[in-house]
Order: structure tokens, then sequence, then C-alpha cells
């Protein structure tokens, strides 16, 4: 999929989670819309549910198919086959639909193209058509069943660990990254009911701290810092979704669907987010701030404030807000850094390879020859070659071009750089008379290819010839 289409089509992604937030905010149950309570109350909570299906939809369009008919009918109607089954059996399980998506999107597996038109050709019998329907329409309820069992599993986990002592040591700082992972899974609604939690002390207001501050500051700052450093086609995408999480970081259910939206797509990012929660819950455990929630309150399924909370903030609040958007900042262009740092180190090891080989273990003239043009900028940037015994002389057009890293491995002896007049002089010891030669006929033929005027060959005579062949008849 080239740039453009990947733009346009990952904007689809941002359409249902802003017409879920718009939803979320005109259906809100504090504020009265001039209709009954339980049909408004109904309304929203089918927003909440059909909404992210399209969702699902739109992720699915990035996706490639055989056809885009069945693909997106799959995951609409596993969406909705595994929403009604959820609800049906299991309400109180999922307090966000994040795992509804993940798993309807699963059936894509099973519509992806084929390049190799033999391999498409079994594709199309009967016995491959009926594994493709049986896999759509059940890999995606196994998953959602794996998903419950390993959540299962977690929780179980967490009852035994998470015991008052554990919640008063320094170790409960792991228990926010793993908030914010099950809210992105959509079962945070387990850890909410913890009895250990359900008291008032500094270690518990520095939970609640940070995991506010991580999804009101860190995850807008982290998206933000994203896109300046994201490329053209991929940065307009984030743009967008930073400014609407900003606008909608106490929805629970928006909240786990750009949480996800980390997770598939820059998971680098989340990572940066989990650990930016550890530190402010050390920040605001050191600070020893009051919290203005609690976890009956924490996405369940929206963020609750307590009464008149913005009137209690003191100076050291302000200042934890302050370190939640600097410190997660500093991390993401760090890490961008190191990203960019290893991409060069990783692209420069290829370019050292020629023919299997490192550059400083190549014996063949062929691959030495390869080799040279490759980290000179190619062969449009030699203007000229000389020899003086086994020292190879390359002028070229363009220093800029060179990789000097890799050329001071060529030679037998150190490599020498005149940069004023744009030479390289190198000894390749037995192999010099032979690359000079190749090299000199590689500088005739450009010359040919690149002068200015081309000589062109005397008329054809035409009148002579025909003179001649009737000379020769006679």
């Amino acid at each position: 999929m080239n740039n453009a289409n990947y733009q346009q089509r990952s904007l689809l992604l941002l359409f249902p989670l802003g017409l879920l937030a718009i939803a979320s905010f005109a259906l809100d149950k504090r504020i009265p819309i001039g209709i009954d309570f339980t049909i408004q109350n109904i309304l929203l909570e089918l927003c909440r549910t059909m909404l992210p299906g399209f969702f699902a939809i739109a992720v699915a369009c990035l996706i490639p198919t055989f056809n885009r008919f069945y693909q997106l009918f799959s995951v609409g109607l596993n969406y909705s086959l595994l929403c009604g089954i959820s609800i049906t059996f299991y309400p109180h399980l999922f307090s966000q639909p994040t795992a509804w998506v993940i798993s309807s999107l699963a059936s894509t597996m099973f519509l992806l193209p084929s390049n190799d038109l033999d391999q498409e050709a079994e594709r199309s019998s009967v016995g491959a058509t009926l594994i493709k329907v049986l896999g759509v329409l059940f890999v995606p309820a196994l998953v959602l069943l794996s998903f419950v069992v390993v959540i299962k599993n977690i929780e179980h986990s967490i009852l035994i660990t998470f015991t008052s002592v554990f919640v008063d040591s320094f170790l409960s700082c792991l228990f926010v990254p793993i908030y914010e992972i099950m809210l992105t899974l959509g079962f945070s609604s387990l850890l909410n009911s913890l009895v250990s939690l359900q008291t008032e002390s500094d270690t518990i207001h520095a939970m609640l701290n940070s995991i506010l501050l991580t999804n009101l500051f860190v995850l807008p700052t982290l998206i933000m810092v994203r896109a300046y450093f994201a490329k053209s086609y991929n940065r307009l995408f984030l743009v967008f979704l930073a400014m609407i999480t900003c606008l909608t970081s106490k929805i629970g259910s928006c909240i786990s669907v750009e949480l996800s939206i980390l997770m598939f797509f820059y998971p680098g990012t989340l990572i940066v987010l989990c650990i930016s929660s550890v530190m402010l819950f050390f920040f605001s455990l050191y600070l020893d701030l009051s919290t203005f929630t609690n976890f009956f309150m924490l996405y369940q399924p929206d963020l609750v404030l307590k009464n008149l909370a913005f009137f209690q903030l003191s100076t050291s609040h302000y200042a934890l807000m302050l370190i939640a958007v600097i410190v997660p900042a500093i991390m993401q262009v760090l890490l961008t850094k190191i990203g960019t740092v290893n991409y060069l180190k990783n692209k420069f090891k290829r370019r050292s390879f020629t023919g299997g080989h490192s550059i400083d273990e190549i014996e063949n003239p062929e691959l030495m020859l390869i080799a040279l043009l490759k980290n000179i900028g190619g062969k449009s940037n030699i203007e000229a070659v000389s020899k003086l015994g086994n020292e190879l002389i390359i002028k070229v057009f363009n220093y800029k071009l060179i990789t000097s890293r890799e050329l001071g491995k060529l030679g037998s002896k150190k490599v020498t750089f005149i940069r004023s007049i744009n030479n390289i002089k190198l000894d390749l010891g037995s192999m010099t008379n032979v690359i000079y030669t190749r090299l000199n006929n590689i500088v005739s033929d450009s010359a040919n290819y690149t002068q200015n005027e081309v000589s062109l060959s005397e008329p054809f005579n035409f009148e002579g010839y025909v003179k001649a062949q009737e000379g020769d008849k006679k």
C-alpha cells in the first residue's frame, strides 16, 4: 500500500473514535438532555458497544485481502456475535470492548491475498474454501476464549500477590503498568474490585494519581512527540489522534481504543508510557499528594472525579502535572534517537556486506569492485582514476557520497582522504591493477554517455551504392 492510500485509510480509524467521543459527551448520564433517563442510558450503551465495531472494520481496511467485501463482512459479523455472547453470558467481565475488536480482526488472517498463482489456485478448491469459512467463524471465538483464560489466570495471580503487605511496599508501583495493560485489553474492572485497594494510604493515592496523570497527560504528550518525528503520511494521523486523546481521556472506551492503537502500531511508545507511569508513582509518593478519585470511580466505565476536585489542587499537584509532560517527552525523544541510531547501524552493517562477505574479508576482484563502487557513491560519482604502484587514486565529484568508514577497511594500508581535491588513495595490493583497469573502463564508458555532443557517422551514399551494384552486374 502506498503512502497516500495508507494515510487515507489510517484516518478512517479516527472517525469511529470521534463518533464515540461525541456520543459519550452528548449522552453523559450526569447531563439531562430532555429525554427519559432509561432511553438515554440505552442509547449510550448502544453507542459504546456498536461504534468500536466500526473501529474494527476501519482497522480491517488497512489489512490487505483478496476480497474486501468478505473481509469487512466477516469482521462485522464476528464482532456482533462476540459482543452478543459476551454481554449475554459474561455481562460484568468486559468493561471495555477492546477484546472483541482484537478477536474479530483474527478472521482477516484467512482472507489474506497470495502472490503465488499456483497457491491461489489451490486455495480456490472446495476444501480450502471450507477451511477458510471455518477459520473465519471459529478462530475469533477461540481468540476471545484465550483472552478470557489468560486474564482469569492473571486475576488469580493478582489476588494472591496483591495483599495489603504488597500494596504498602514499593513493589506496588508494578500495579500501574499492569492496570494500563488491562485497560488496553478491556479487563480493568477486575482490578478495580480488589479488596486490598479499597483503603486509604499513601501508596494507594500514588497509584491513583499515576494512573490519572498517565491517561490525562502522558498519553497525549507521547503521541504528539511521536507525531513530530513521524513521516509526513503518518504525522497527520498522530496529530489528530493526540487531539482526540486530549478530549477523551476520561472516557473508558475511548482510552482503551487509543491504547490499543499504540499497542499494535506504536509498541515502543506504549512501553515508554508504562515506564512513565512507574516514575509518576514514585514522584507522587515522594510529594505525598492526595487523590481525587478512587477505584470504584476509575474507568467503570468512565473516569469520575470527586466533587470540586480542581479547586483542591496544590502547587505540588501542578508540579507533578508538569513532570508528567516533560519527563515522558524526553524519554520518547531519547527512544526515537536510539531507534534512529540502531537503524543507521543496521544500514551500515548491511552495506558492509557484499556477496555475503564482510568488506574486509573480500578476496575476489569482482566483489572488491562492487564493494568499492558501493562505498564511493556509484560509478556516476567517479571523475577520474589513476594508479601509482599499488596505490589506486580515485577522484570523485561529490565527496559527501562516499562512506569513509567502510572504505577504510578495503585497503591493505591506511586509506588517505584528500578532501581539498576530492581524492581517495588506497592500496589494494595485488588487486590494484585489475581494479584500476575495470574502473578506467567504467570511466571511459561513462564519458561516452555523458558528453555534450555525440559525433554522427557520415550519411550513407545511396547513389554510389547503386552505381557500384550496377558495375558488378556488367
